[in-house]
C-alpha cells in the first residue's frame, strides 16, 4: 500500500483508491493501491481469510465482522476475492494513477 511498507513495484498502468474510509487491499496484487495513505490509512495490519490463503492489508478502523462477511460471501458464491474491499463503497472511488511506482 502506498510507499509506507517497503518497495513494491506496481503494474503499469495501475489504479489508485481514493477514500478517507478504511479499506482492505489484497496483499501481493499490483493493480491497485492507496496513493496517499497518510493520514487516513497510516495504520494497517495483515488479515488472513479464514477459508483460504489470501491475505488483505486492512487499514485501521475497518469493521472486522464486515470484512469476514465479505470474504465468506465470496467463498459461498465461488467468486475470487477482489483486489479491494471498501468499508464505505459509497465514499470510495478508483481512478487511474500516474504516481510512477
Amino acid at each position: 500500500m502506498g510507499t509506507g511498507g517497503g518497495e513494491h513495484t506496481m503494474d503499469n498502468p495501475h489504479k489508485q483508491v481514493i477514500t478517507t474510509y478504511p479499506v482492505a487491499l489484497k496483499y501481493g496484487q499490483s493493480r491497485l493501491h492507496v496513493a496517499s495513505p497518510i493520514p487516513w490509512h497510516a495504520s494497517s495490519e495483515a488479515v488472513k481469510c479464514p477459508q483460504c490463503e489470501i491475505f488483505y492489508i486492512v487499514t485501521s478502523g475497518f469493521p472486522r465482522d464486515k470484512l469476514f462477511e465479505a470474504l465468506k460471501e465470496h467463498h459461498d458464491k465461488k467468486q475470487q476475492h477482489p483486489d479491494l474491499i471498501p468499508s464505505a463503497p459509497e465514499w470510495t472511488r478508483i481512478e487511474e494513477c500516474t504516481c510512477g511506482f
